[in-house]
């Protein structure tokens, strides 16, 4: 007797469909996803972020720590092949038959790899759309696309069983495409929810950097400074201008308000303490390399006597008491994306002499 295709078979067979993406592939992928337009929970930030870093990613990505932000990287792997089968369906691409499907994925098939065509074939089947459940089937009975094993590779249902056969024609009856589109307006309006709350920061960016300019030309013509704890809350004119990667550059802006300020930042650990492998990252203080309306680039700062405060490549810090610091501290080489606080601002701030250490 066939069983129903449960939500704990659909998340088994991402995992199972991202496990297969070769290395290149991959990191394809998770660059994708420190564009500025992608948007995830903090939580999957994070786990993506430490992927990034890890040296062998597609080594470690089926761990637990990094599972809630497996549907996301499947969905970015996976987006040209969707579009792509999206307009081979044309008009049956709501809800195609399992001939109509077929006919669809032998035209993607000529642009792009079968373990491709698997993960977006997961991707759709762990996305609630109508056709789900035909997508799963397809993927989990089709051998071309190296899923057939999936509960053997993700983790499927409890207990054992079979796995879910191909389904049987069903109709979709008005009270489903009801929901369907409550779902679609509920979506539509978070986004829109999400894109009102960047506007406004990119406002508040704009009015910093205007006061910022203005209590500059006012320093400038006193023949001085500025004092970041003085009544403005500007950072001193540092020397030195950040050194951004062309990808850093068209997200982020040198010239931030916060640039140079030290501020709380959950980081990933680099590796997982097999004792508390629950445990993937700290708040920890960071350095503000440059922003943009949404996120900030930082450099994680770490105490005396931990392993990046032994790495050569590291910036130990000579006024870390002055900058906010409650110890000695080392200031990582690799920069992180992390997301923008909406409210208070830098704990602190580099002097000049240690912001220009850093580049």
């Amino acid at each position: 007797m066939e069983r129903e295709i449960t939500d704990r078979d659909r998340v088994a067979m991402v995992r199972s469909a991202v496990a297969r993406l070769g290395r290149e592939d991959l990191k394809a992928a998770l660059a994708r996803t420190s564009d500025a337009s992608f948007a995830a929970p903090n939580a999957v930030t994070n786990a993506l972020n430490a992927l990034r870093k890890h040296r062998d990613p597609a080594g470690v990505v089926n761990r637990p720590q990094y599972r809630a932000a497996l549907p996301y990287l499947a969905a970015v792997a996976a987006d040209a092949c969707l579009a792509q089968t999206v307009e081979a369906l044309g008009e049956h691409s709501d809800d195609p038959t399992r001939d109509q499907l077929l006919n669809a994925l032998e035209e993607v098939r000529g642009a792009f790899p079968d373990v491709i065509v698997g993960v977006m074939l997961a991707s759709v089947a762990d996305a609630d759309m109508p056709a789900s459940d035909l997508c799963f089937e397809v993927a989990a009975t089709d051998e071309r696309f190296g899923l057939t094993d999936w509960a053997e590779g993700g983790g499927g249902s409890e207990g054992g069983g079979t796995a879910p056969g191909p389904r049987r024609d069903r109709v979709t009856t008005p009270e489903q495409r009801e929901a369907r589109r409550l779902k679609k307006q509920r979506d539509a309006e978070e986004r829109r929810r999400k894109l009102d709350a960047a506007r406004r920061a990119g406002e508040q960016v704009r009015r910093a950097r205007k006061q910022e300019r203005s209590s500059a030309g006012q320093v400038a013509a006193a023949g001085g400074r500025s004092d970041p704890s003085g009544p403005t809350g500007t950072a001193a004119r540092l020397n030195r201008r950040a050194s951004l990667t062309p990808l850093q550059e068209d997200e982020f802006d040198r010239d931030d308000p916060w640039a140079g300020g030290v501020v709380f930042a959950w980081v990933p650990f680099d590796s997982i303490d097999p004792d508390r492998p629950e445990l993937d990252g700290k708040s920890r203080r960071c350095v503000v390399v440059a922003g943009s309306p949404t996120h900030l680039l930082v450099r994680a700062g770490y105490s005396e006597g931990g392993v990046q405060s032994r790495d050569w490549k590291s910036v130990p810090l000579r006024h870390w008491k002055r900058a906010g610091f409650d110890q000695p501290t080392w200031v990582d080489s690799e920069p992180l994306r992390v997301t923008r606080p909406t409210e208070g601002g830098p704990v602190g701030w580099l002097s000049s002499e240690d912001w220009n250490a850093l580049w």
